[in-house]
Protein backbone atom coordinates (compact mmCIF):
# COMPACT_ATOMS: atom_id res chain seq x y z
CA UNK A 1 0.00 0.00 0.00
CA UNK A 2 1.31 3.47 -0.91
CA UNK A 3 2.35 5.54 2.09
CA UNK A 4 0.06 8.45 1.12
CA UNK A 5 -2.90 6.04 0.98
CA UNK A 6 -2.07 4.53 4.37
CA UNK A 7 -1.65 8.05 5.80
CA UNK A 8 -5.09 9.15 4.54
CA UNK A 9 -6.76 5.99 5.89
CA UNK A 10 -5.05 6.39 9.26
CA UNK A 11 -6.25 9.99 9.66
CA UNK A 12 -9.72 9.23 8.34
CA UNK A 13 -10.04 6.76 11.21
CA UNK A 14 -8.65 9.15 13.81
CA UNK A 15 -11.02 11.96 12.86
CA UNK A 16 -14.04 9.66 12.96
CA UNK A 17 -13.10 8.12 16.30
CA UNK A 18 -12.55 11.60 17.71
CA UNK A 19 -16.00 12.60 16.44
CA UNK A 20 -17.72 9.58 17.98
CA UNK A 21 -16.19 9.96 21.44
CA UNK A 22 -16.48 13.75 21.54
CA UNK A 23 -20.17 13.82 20.58
CA UNK A 24 -20.98 11.12 23.15
CA UNK A 25 -19.17 13.17 25.79
CA UNK A 26 -21.04 16.36 24.79
CA UNK A 27 -24.37 14.54 24.80
CA UNK A 28 -23.71 13.08 28.24
CA UNK A 29 -22.51 16.40 29.60
CA UNK A 30 -25.52 18.31 28.29
CA UNK A 31 -27.99 15.86 29.84
CA UNK A 32 -26.08 15.88 33.16
CA UNK A 33 -26.18 19.68 33.38
CA UNK A 34 -29.87 19.78 32.45
CA UNK A 35 -30.58 17.28 35.25
CA UNK A 36 -28.47 19.34 37.72
CA UNK A 37 -26.25 16.28 38.23
CA UNK A 38 -23.09 18.32 37.57
CA UNK A 39 -22.16 21.99 37.68
CA UNK A 40 -21.78 24.03 34.51
CA UNK A 41 -18.41 22.82 33.20
CA UNK A 42 -18.63 23.94 29.58
CA UNK A 43 -15.56 26.15 29.97
CA UNK A 44 -13.37 23.11 30.74
CA UNK A 45 -14.67 21.35 27.64
CA UNK A 46 -14.21 24.40 25.42
CA UNK A 47 -10.61 24.65 26.65
CA UNK A 48 -10.01 21.14 25.28
CA UNK A 49 -12.18 20.99 22.14
CA UNK A 50 -12.69 24.65 21.32
CA UNK A 51 -10.75 27.41 19.64
CA UNK A 52 -8.58 29.71 21.79
CA UNK A 53 -9.89 32.75 19.92
CA UNK A 54 -13.41 31.85 21.01
CA UNK A 55 -12.30 31.79 24.66
CA UNK A 56 -10.45 35.09 24.30
CA UNK A 57 -13.42 36.76 22.63
CA UNK A 58 -15.96 35.34 25.08
CA UNK A 59 -13.99 35.24 28.32
CA UNK A 60 -16.24 34.25 31.23
CA UNK A 61 -16.62 31.54 33.86
CA UNK A 62 -19.87 30.02 32.59
CA UNK A 63 -21.08 29.37 29.07
CA UNK A 64 -24.57 28.61 27.85
CA UNK A 65 -25.16 25.16 26.38
CA UNK A 66 -26.42 26.61 23.09
CA UNK A 67 -23.35 28.77 22.41
CA UNK A 68 -21.01 25.98 23.52
CA UNK A 69 -22.61 23.31 21.34
CA UNK A 70 -22.75 25.63 18.32
CA UNK A 71 -19.03 26.25 18.70
CA UNK A 72 -18.07 22.62 19.30
CA UNK A 73 -20.42 20.98 16.81
CA UNK A 74 -20.95 23.18 13.76
CA UNK A 75 -18.61 26.18 13.95
CA UNK A 76 -16.50 26.28 10.76
CA UNK A 77 -14.05 28.62 12.51
CA UNK A 78 -13.29 26.04 15.20
CA UNK A 79 -10.65 23.71 13.69
CA UNK A 80 -11.62 20.98 16.19
CA UNK A 81 -15.40 21.17 15.68
CA UNK A 82 -17.33 18.04 14.80
CA UNK A 83 -18.21 19.61 11.45
CA UNK A 84 -14.53 20.03 10.61
CA UNK A 85 -13.62 16.56 11.89
CA UNK A 86 -16.17 15.04 9.51
CA UNK A 87 -14.98 17.27 6.68
CA UNK A 88 -11.34 16.20 7.25
CA UNK A 89 -12.39 12.54 7.35
CA UNK A 90 -14.36 12.93 4.11
CA UNK A 91 -11.46 14.66 2.36
CA UNK A 92 -9.12 11.84 3.34
CA UNK A 93 -11.67 9.27 2.17
CA UNK A 94 -12.15 11.06 -1.15
CA UNK A 95 -8.43 10.91 -1.85
CA UNK A 96 -8.34 7.12 -1.41
CA UNK A 97 -11.72 5.99 -2.79
CA UNK A 98 -10.07 3.06 -4.60
CA UNK A 99 -8.83 1.72 -1.26
CA UNK A 100 -12.05 1.87 0.77
CA UNK A 101 -15.45 0.43 -0.07
CA UNK A 102 -18.09 2.31 -2.03
CA UNK A 103 -20.45 1.91 0.93
CA UNK A 104 -17.99 3.54 3.33
CA UNK A 105 -17.38 6.47 0.99
CA UNK A 106 -21.11 7.01 0.47
CA UNK A 107 -21.73 6.89 4.21
CA UNK A 108 -19.03 9.50 4.93
CA UNK A 109 -20.24 11.71 2.09
CA UNK A 110 -23.81 11.58 3.38
CA UNK A 111 -22.63 12.32 6.93
CA UNK A 112 -20.77 15.37 5.66
CA UNK A 113 -23.84 16.76 3.90
CA UNK A 114 -26.10 15.96 6.85
CA UNK A 115 -23.99 17.80 9.40
CA UNK A 116 -23.62 20.82 7.09
CA UNK A 117 -27.39 21.33 7.01
CA UNK A 118 -28.11 24.86 8.27
CA UNK A 119 -31.15 23.53 10.10
CA UNK A 120 -28.75 22.08 12.71
CA UNK A 121 -27.66 25.57 13.82
CA UNK A 122 -31.27 26.66 14.20
CA UNK A 123 -32.06 23.65 16.37
CA UNK A 124 -28.99 24.21 18.53
CA UNK A 125 -29.93 27.86 19.06
CA UNK A 126 -33.65 27.60 19.57
CA UNK A 127 -34.76 24.02 20.18
CA UNK A 128 -33.59 20.85 21.91
CA UNK A 129 -29.93 20.20 20.94
CA UNK A 130 -30.36 16.51 21.77
CA UNK A 131 -31.92 16.11 18.31
CA UNK A 132 -28.64 17.16 16.67
CA UNK A 133 -26.49 15.21 19.12
CA UNK A 134 -28.55 12.06 18.51
CA UNK A 135 -28.24 12.51 14.75
CA UNK A 136 -24.45 12.76 14.92
CA UNK A 137 -24.20 9.74 17.22
CA UNK A 138 -26.37 7.67 14.88
CA UNK A 139 -24.15 8.63 11.94
CA UNK A 140 -21.10 7.55 13.94
CA UNK A 141 -22.66 4.16 14.68
CA UNK A 142 -23.52 3.82 10.99
CA UNK A 143 -19.90 4.57 10.10
CA UNK A 144 -18.60 1.91 12.51
CA UNK A 145 -21.01 -0.71 11.22
CA UNK A 146 -20.35 0.08 7.57
CA UNK A 147 -16.60 -0.10 8.07
CA UNK A 148 -16.74 -3.37 9.98
CA UNK A 149 -19.17 -5.03 7.57
CA UNK A 150 -17.75 -3.92 4.21
CA UNK A 151 -13.97 -3.45 4.56
CA UNK A 152 -11.72 -6.37 3.68
CA UNK A 153 -9.17 -7.40 6.29
CA UNK A 154 -6.20 -6.20 4.30
CA UNK A 155 -3.59 -3.56 5.24
CA UNK A 156 -6.10 -0.70 4.97
CA UNK A 157 -8.28 -2.20 7.67
CA UNK A 158 -5.37 -2.48 10.09
CA UNK A 159 -4.17 1.07 9.42
CA UNK A 160 -7.73 2.13 10.24
CA UNK A 161 -7.58 0.14 13.46
CA UNK A 162 -4.25 1.61 14.54
CA UNK A 163 -5.60 5.12 14.01
CA UNK A 164 -8.83 4.32 15.84
CA UNK A 165 -7.09 2.86 18.87
CA UNK A 166 -4.56 5.67 19.16
CA UNK A 167 -7.36 8.23 19.10
CA UNK A 168 -9.51 6.24 21.51
CA UNK A 169 -6.66 6.04 24.00
CA UNK A 170 -6.02 9.78 23.79
CA UNK A 171 -9.71 10.66 24.16
CA UNK A 172 -10.17 8.44 27.21
CA UNK A 173 -7.21 10.19 28.83
CA UNK A 174 -8.54 13.63 27.90
CA UNK A 175 -11.98 12.98 29.37
CA UNK A 176 -10.42 11.74 32.61
CA UNK A 177 -8.29 14.89 32.78
CA UNK A 178 -11.31 17.15 32.26
CA UNK A 179 -13.28 15.38 34.99
CA UNK A 180 -10.33 15.46 37.41
CA UNK A 181 -10.06 19.21 36.89
CA UNK A 182 -13.82 19.49 37.40
CA UNK A 183 -13.55 17.96 40.90
CA UNK A 184 -10.41 20.02 41.64
CA UNK A 185 -8.29 16.84 41.74
CA UNK A 186 -9.89 15.80 45.03
CA UNK A 187 -10.34 12.02 44.89
CA UNK A 188 -11.71 11.88 48.45
CA UNK A 189 -14.74 14.13 47.96
CA UNK A 190 -17.60 11.62 48.11
CA UNK A 191 -20.08 14.36 47.15
CA UNK A 192 -18.48 14.41 43.67
CA UNK A 193 -18.75 10.66 43.04
CA UNK A 194 -22.10 10.85 41.25
CA UNK A 195 -20.90 13.65 38.97
CA UNK A 196 -17.64 11.78 38.25
CA UNK A 197 -19.73 8.79 37.24
CA UNK A 198 -20.53 10.62 34.02
CA UNK A 199 -17.07 9.57 32.82
CA UNK A 200 -18.60 6.10 32.49
CA UNK A 201 -21.59 7.38 30.52
CA UNK A 202 -19.32 9.42 28.26
CA UNK A 203 -17.21 6.34 27.46
CA UNK A 204 -20.16 3.92 27.23
CA UNK A 205 -18.92 1.92 30.20
CA UNK A 206 -21.55 2.35 32.90
CA UNK A 207 -23.18 -1.09 32.53
CA UNK A 208 -19.90 -2.99 32.46
CA UNK A 209 -18.62 -1.01 35.45
CA UNK A 210 -21.71 -2.00 37.43
CA UNK A 211 -21.15 -5.68 36.62
CA UNK A 212 -17.44 -5.42 37.45
CA UNK A 213 -17.66 -3.56 40.76
CA UNK A 214 -21.17 -4.64 41.76
CA UNK A 215 -22.35 -1.29 43.03
CA UNK A 216 -19.08 -0.13 44.64
CA UNK A 217 -19.17 3.35 43.11
CA UNK A 218 -16.06 5.39 43.99
CA UNK A 219 -13.96 7.90 42.08
CA UNK A 220 -10.88 5.69 42.37
CA UNK A 221 -12.73 2.62 41.08
CA UNK A 222 -13.95 4.60 38.07
CA UNK A 223 -10.42 5.79 37.29
CA UNK A 224 -9.02 2.28 37.71
CA UNK A 225 -11.72 0.89 35.42
CA UNK A 226 -11.12 3.46 32.64
CA UNK A 227 -7.37 2.99 32.80
CA UNK A 228 -6.85 -0.71 33.51
CA UNK A 229 -9.92 -2.80 32.67
CA UNK A 230 -8.79 -5.64 30.37
CA UNK A 231 -12.27 -6.12 28.90
CA UNK A 232 -13.65 -2.56 28.62
CA UNK A 233 -13.13 -1.60 24.97
CA UNK A 234 -12.62 2.10 25.79
CA UNK A 235 -10.09 1.51 28.58
CA UNK A 236 -6.53 2.67 28.02
CA UNK A 237 -5.11 -0.81 28.66
CA UNK A 238 -7.45 -2.48 26.18
CA UNK A 239 -6.77 0.11 23.47
CA UNK A 240 -3.00 -0.06 23.89
CA UNK A 241 -3.17 -3.83 23.47
CA UNK A 242 -5.25 -3.45 20.31
CA UNK A 243 -2.76 -0.99 18.84
CA UNK A 244 -0.09 -3.67 19.11
CA UNK A 245 -2.29 -6.47 17.79
CA UNK A 246 -3.26 -4.29 14.79
CA UNK A 247 0.40 -3.66 14.01
CA UNK A 248 1.25 -7.36 13.69
CA UNK A 249 -0.68 -7.94 10.42
CA UNK A 250 1.21 -4.97 8.93
CA UNK A 251 4.59 -6.65 9.45
CA UNK A 252 4.71 -8.02 5.91
CA UNK A 253 3.82 -4.57 4.53
CA UNK A 254 6.59 -2.90 6.53
CA UNK A 255 10.26 -2.35 6.19
CA UNK A 256 11.88 -4.59 8.84
CA UNK A 257 13.40 -1.68 10.76
CA UNK A 258 10.11 0.28 10.72
CA UNK A 259 8.08 -2.55 12.21
CA UNK A 260 10.70 -3.43 14.83
CA UNK A 261 10.91 0.20 15.98
CA UNK A 262 7.15 0.77 16.38
CA UNK A 263 6.64 -2.68 17.90
CA UNK A 264 9.38 -2.00 20.43
CA UNK A 265 7.98 1.43 21.25
CA UNK A 266 4.37 0.30 21.81
CA UNK A 267 5.69 -2.65 23.82
CA UNK A 268 7.65 -0.27 26.02
CA UNK A 269 4.60 1.92 26.60
CA UNK A 270 2.43 -1.09 27.46
CA UNK A 271 5.05 -2.50 29.84
CA UNK A 272 5.52 0.82 31.61
CA UNK A 273 1.77 1.36 31.82
CA UNK A 274 1.12 -2.14 33.18
CA UNK A 275 3.87 -2.28 35.81
CA UNK A 276 4.18 1.38 36.86
CA UNK A 277 0.64 2.17 37.91
CA UNK A 278 -0.12 5.70 39.15
CA UNK A 279 -0.75 6.73 42.72
CA UNK A 280 -4.54 6.95 43.05
CA UNK A 281 -4.24 8.76 46.39
CA UNK A 282 -3.23 12.10 44.91
CA UNK A 283 -5.35 13.66 42.16
CA UNK A 284 -2.70 16.14 41.02
CA UNK A 285 -0.05 13.42 40.72
CA UNK A 286 -2.53 11.35 38.74
CA UNK A 287 -3.08 14.30 36.37
CA UNK A 288 0.69 14.58 35.87
CA UNK A 289 0.84 10.84 35.17
CA UNK A 290 -1.92 11.20 32.55
CA UNK A 291 -0.09 14.15 30.96
CA UNK A 292 3.06 12.03 30.61
CA UNK A 293 1.14 9.05 29.25
CA UNK A 294 -0.55 11.29 26.70
CA UNK A 295 2.82 12.68 25.58
CA UNK A 296 4.21 9.16 25.12
CA UNK A 297 1.27 8.10 22.97
CA UNK A 298 1.51 11.27 20.87
CA UNK A 299 5.23 10.60 20.39
CA UNK A 300 4.44 7.02 19.36
CA UNK A 301 1.87 8.28 16.86
CA UNK A 302 4.36 10.74 15.39
CA UNK A 303 7.01 8.00 15.17
CA UNK A 304 4.57 5.62 13.52
CA UNK A 305 3.58 8.29 10.98
CA UNK A 306 7.19 9.14 10.17
CA UNK A 307 8.21 5.52 9.64
CA UNK A 308 5.15 4.44 7.65
CA UNK A 309 4.00 7.58 5.90
CA UNK A 310 7.21 9.56 5.53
Amino acid sequence: MLSRVADAIFWLSRYMERTKIEVTFLHTNYVAIQDNAIDNNWKLIIEKYGDKRFLEKNSKDHYKASETLLHLLTDKNNPASILNNVMYARENARSVQDNITKELWQMLNNFHHTIRNEKNDSILRNEDPVEVLDMIQQQCYLYSGTLDYTMDRGPGYFFLNVGKRIERTLQSIQILKIKLKEIHFNLDDDSKTLSFRYVLYALSGNELYGKTYRGALTIRNIINFVLFSPVFTNSVQYSLGRIRSSLNPLKEESKPDAFSQVDFEIGRIISSFTYSKPDLQDGKQLAEYLDQLEKEILMFSARFSKLYFG
